[in-house]
């Protein structure tokens, strides 16, 4: 079972968030895109309010996301 979280263009399937402990998409835009929030307790990645628009697309965080939950139109 998925969970997503959906924004203008990024997809985030929270449900794999859960199992995350290295939180990389966080630290790997460089735009500043992503928080991770309940770190310690049931993680979930979350789009950080009025910054989806700074996205260029370049997929970092895609491919730095090990479990796979973010996907960007």
């Amino acid at each position: 079972m998925t969970e997503a979280d959906d924004y203008k263009f990024h997809h985030i399937d929270t449900s794999k968030c859960r199992e995350c402990k290295e939180f990389s998409c966080e630290e790997a835009c460089f735009r500043g895109i992503y928080r991770v929030i309940n770190k310690e307790t049931i993680p979930k990645c979350t789009v950080v309010e009025d910054r989806e628009e700074n996205c260029v697309k370049c997929h970092i965080c895609t491919t730095a996301c090990k479990l796979r939950a973010i996907t960007i139109d």
